[in-house]
């Protein structure tokens, strides 16, 4: 027998030295400060909250310690509670308190490490308060935390860490992950629930090094049939028990004590109990994580089978009401997304005059949206457009979603935020939340209650949470749903006014579209009621209803999507016709609109009107473009407009495809009186060789075809100017591309 310092015997420590020398004697070598410098022994106890995981890690970390082993356990649970039994029955400052209240420069890893029973060293990681925040991104944040304070520089035997265990969430498997953990040990009772979480343990450590697993520590309840219960699991996953602990009032009187078991009771049984297992521990035998399934389990442990409920068929009386989603292409088709629907719904709310936007994201997600704002501004500017006013210089506040926002919650600084932006005196404010804050799970509705009540000031929540709800188009459909749902109101006196709807508010033609569409209706004595929804004011989106008619702008899902919202939601009329581009389209809205409003007459003079000019223009251009041989490659069935102005300019058209790509937009199958051929994806490279064996003078395409062979290619926009001149303003561009030189005179030009 041998005896620590404080005369305690242990006959255990000799061969503990023995076992951990010989674990590291093939690569070991002595620092200057007579130290091993030795790989450390990793080990993580999980274990179902409350199973006394924490109890039997401080104890074990206890017996190992009077071991001369030295040894760090890292407390990874919200409670904080893991290493209070160490130091005494005094909980410690957590890691993530540290790093919430602790400027960065400040910060010293004495600061969060404690030194407890016999030398050993405590952490606890800690966590936000409960149903606020992240804890599992806690856990993530403590570690690295942790590593850039150097706490692997500390000459260690041994690293113990004591996790949570009924959490699923990434931040708790961390000490799972290889470079954490090398030997996990499991704490259970026979309680089928302990049980239950005992194996998801084991499942979770078989999709990362399964063969990692040291054994069942049986920590019992006093139930008679527990023994039976672990010990069926244990043949069944083939995992060994390798300690039992008894119920015993030692463990509550040492916790009175503010002590573990083996400071308070050094020679009690149980005492003895630890020191075999930490024995146990420093031998480290592994065994595989075989886990059951759910079917399995239950059989094992209670010993019957799931009898599977039958699906429930609501009753004749009971109507179930689905919430019917108005999506994306993308998301509808489950295609790859295109942009985040944070973005999407900012590049809607920035559009409108009065509307305060406020984003709930970090300040990356912010400034990337800015960011494309602010280009569609300089596009349009750089291109002599007329910019849309709200964007040059938008309403937009920042939560700033950081570090600890992301653990700790973003609550209270969305709060705070919100009550600045209505003292400033803003009664209109969009909040768009982004994808942390869907992650960590906020509580904006309750928040927007709280700032709202008994005030007049309407906050309109766009729950996007970025790219998790959809691609960027999804997003601009939320915006225009919610917007329209919030303040616009119903049963509005019918005025003769129309709303557009479909509007594209980052193209750069967006203002010049609704310029014109309202340019034709000024000239029969017609207005339009509302842009939906986008280049427009607050105040236009709560008088929508009282628009008698509305109409397409554009025949694309996107503007599906929110008339079939108008439908379902104020039961508004559409005509049938389509605002698009083209001579034969825009004389048919122009015609039906004339017929509705009793205005047929204004109609068709405007009409006419259009036609003469059109016939004008074409004739000009019918001089240089008459019998140029042609190929047209689109992306999108609506190319009808291109394909009329090449015949009224005399080309030859030697083909026309239609290749659906995964950016595809018109949806709605529209009546082409053109010869149209549509070809899958997987196609383009036949397209490619019928080029080359065609050779046209001039090749149209959506895409650049790089065919590599000096034909001439020239552009077909995807949200082209609505109007019937669409396809005559191309033709201008043909024609220059037509007369411009094969190789520019500047290569010829001698230094």
């Amino acid at each position: 027998m041998s005896k620590n310092e404080n005369g305690i015997t242990c006959a255990i420590i000799p061969r503990m030295f023995s076992i951990l020398h010989d674990r590291h004697s093939s690569n070991s070598t002595i620092n200057n400060d007579g130290c091993y410098d030795q790989p450390v022994k990793k080990i993580a106890v999980y274990g179902k909250g409350g199973i006394g995981k924490s109890t039997i890690s401080s104890n074990l970390t206890a017996a190992l310690s009077d071991s001369n082993i030295k040894v760090m356990q890292i407390g990874c649970d919200p409670k904080h509670d893991s290493t209070r039994l160490l130091a005494g029955g005094v909980s410690q400052e957590t890691v993530l308190d540290y790093l919430k209240d602790v400027p960065e420069s400040h910060r010293k890893l004495g600061d969060i490490v404690e030194e407890g029973y016999k030398g050993c060293l405590c952490v606890e990681a800690g966590g936000p308060e409960p149903g606020i925040g992240c804890a599992g991104r806690g856990i993530i944040s403590a570690f690295e935390l942790l590593d850039e304070l150097g706490v692997n520089s500390i000459p260690l035997d041994l690293v113990l860490y004591d996790v949570l265990g009924d959490v699923v969430c990434g931040g708790f498997a961390v000490p799972l992950r290889n470079n954490y953990a090398d030997t996990v040990y499991i704490v259970t009772s026979g309680e089928f629930m302990s049980i239950y979480a005992a194996n998801n343990i084991l499942r979770g450590t078989a999709n990362y090094d399964p063969n990692r697993i040291g054994g069942l520590i049986f920590n019992s309840r006093g139930d008679d049939e527990e023994r039976e219960r672990i010990t069926r699991f244990s043949d069944a996953v083939g995992i060994p028990v390798i300690a039992e602990f008894k119920r015993s009032k030692e463990f509550l009187e040492a916790e009175r004590l503010g002590k573990t078991v083996v400071e308070a009771f050094p020679d009690s049984e149980i005492t003895k109990v630890f020191r075999k297992l930490a024995e146990t521990v420093i031998k480290g035998k592994k065994h595989p994580a075989k886990f059951l399934s759910e079917t399995e389990l239950e059989d094992v442990v209670l010993g019957r089978s799931i009898n599977r409920k039958t699906v429930w068929h609501a009753p004749e009386n009971v109507v179930v009401k689905e919430k019917k989603r108005y999506s994306s292409r993308n998301v509808h088709r489950k295609e790859i997304l295109h942009g985040c629907s944070f973005s999407g719904a900012a590049s809607v709310t920035f559009s409108i005059d009065g509307l305060y936007t406020m984003l709930h994201s970090p300040r990356s997600c912010a400034q990337y949206t800015f960011q494309m704002i602010s280009n569609s501004v300089r596009r349009s500017y750089s291109r002599n457009v007329t910019q849309m006013t709200s964007f040059i210089d938008p309403l937009i506040k920042c939560t700033d979603m950081n570090e600890s926002i992301m653990i700790f919650g973003g609550s209270e600084k969305l709060e705070k935020d919100l009550r600045n932006i209505i003292e400033e005196g803003h009664k209109n404010i969009a909040l768009i939340t982004s994808c942390p804050s869907g992650i960590i799970g906020d509580d904006v509705l309750n928040i927007i209650e709280r700032v709202t009540k008994d005030t007049d000031v309407s906050v309109i929540p766009i729950i996007e949470d970025g790219n998790i709800r959809g691609d960027f188009m999804q997003g601009v459909i939320d915006a225009s749903l919610a917007l329209m749902r919030s303040v616009s109101k119903k049963g509005l006196k019918k005025t003769q006014t129309i709303n557009l709807v479909g509007i594209k508010t980052l193209a750069t033609n967006c203002t010049t579209n609704t310029l014109f569409v309202k340019e034709v209706l000024e000239a029969m004595d017609l207005k339009v009621n509302c842009n939906c929804v986008g280049n427009t004011s607050i105040e236009s989106i709560k008088n929508i209803s009282s628009a008698e008619l509305s109409i397409l702008l554009t025949p694309d899902r996107f503007a599906m999507m929110l008339r079939d919202f108008l439908v379902d939601e104020f039961d508004m009329e559409f005509t049938k016709a389509v605002v698009r581009p083209g001579l034969k389209e825009t004389v048919a809205w122009i015609k039906e609109i004339g017929e509705r409003f009793n205005r047929s007459e204004k109609a068709e003079t405007v009409i006419r009107s259009i036609e003469e000019e059109y016939e004008r223009r074409a004739s000009v251009l019918r001089k240089d473009l008459n019998g140029i041989s042609s190929y047209v490659v689109g992306t999108q069935k609506d190319i009808g407009w291109i394909l009329e102005a090449m015949k009224r300019c005399g080309m030859n058209i030697q083909r026309a495809v239609i290749t659906d790509l995964s950016d595809h937009s018109k949806d709605i199958d529209l009546d082409v009186d053109h010869d149209l051929e549509v070809l899958g994806a997987k196609d383009i490279e036949d397209v490619r060789k019928d080029i080359m064996n065609k050779r046209p003078q001039l090749l149209l395409s959506t895409y650049p075809l790089d065919t590599g062979s000096g034909i001439e290619e020239a552009y077909i926009p995807i949200a082209p100017d609505v109007g019937p001149y669409s396809g005559l303003d191309l033709a201008e561009v043909w024609i220059k591309k037509l007369k411009a030189p094969a190789e520019e005179g500047w290569k010829k030009d001698v230094i």
